[in-house]
């Protein structure tokens, strides 16, 4: 669940756009969020909603049935579902599922894009080049550049993804993408998965 918020949370991070074009819109707005240091922002999707806190590789996702943490090399995931704590070293594959770029990368070499200006700033039109379990993305961007909603449609229906107080240049410190004890209820079960 982290890793598919996460990746979705890429796609408006810092969507800095001047250009005419979708693909220089979204090229800039790849290039903004390399820019950005540490990024924060709130979402929600589907019933679920929370915060995120990147920096580089790292991320911290405090949501309403899960939390987790990714320090540049262990990730801890706490589900309140089973009320357990698990650590995993990602694989070099699960990490591009999570780093922004690299989804970004992704998305602009497997879409189509197109662009429409609007009042409220732009809407990037996103449709697969082959097919497959997305039918297409829609992201909606504001004057301030920034991605304010996403509109996912697939095979099985759509789902949107809202972000606000979407803020860059954020002070952390290493200490927040590190899990600690004292972030779970007492008594969770720690699983190392190592």
């Amino acid at each position: 669940m982290c890793k598919k918020i996460f990746s979705l949370l890429l796609l408006f991070v810092a969507m800095a756009c001047q250009a005419q074009t979708a693909t220089q819109i979204f090229d800039k707005t790849v290039s903004a969020f390399r820019n950005a240091g540490t990024v924060s922002a709130s979402y929600s999707m589907r019933g679920s909603h929370g915060t995120i806190v990147m920096q580089g590789s790292k991320f911290r996702i405090l949501a309403n049935n899960v939390k987790a943490w990714y320090d540049g090399k262990t990730e801890y995931t706490y589900s309140k579902a089973t009320g357990e704590v698990n650590i995993t070293t990602p694989s070099a594959r699960d990490l591009v599922m999570v780093s922004p770029l690299s989804v970004a990368g992704q998305v602009r070499n497997a879409y189509k894009m197109k662009a429409k200006k609007n009042t409220g700033g732009y809407t990037l039109y996103l449709t697969p080049k082959k097919k497959g379990h997305v039918k297409s993305i829609t992201l909606y961007i504001s004057k301030a550049y920034v991605l304010t909603k996403a509109v996912y449609t697939t095979s099985k229906g759509s789902q949107s993804l809202t972000i606000s107080n979407y803020r860059t240049h954020v002070a952390a410190s290493a200490s927040t993408f590190r899990f600690s004890k004292s972030q779970v209820p007492a008594g969770t079960q720690v699983v190392d998965l190592r």
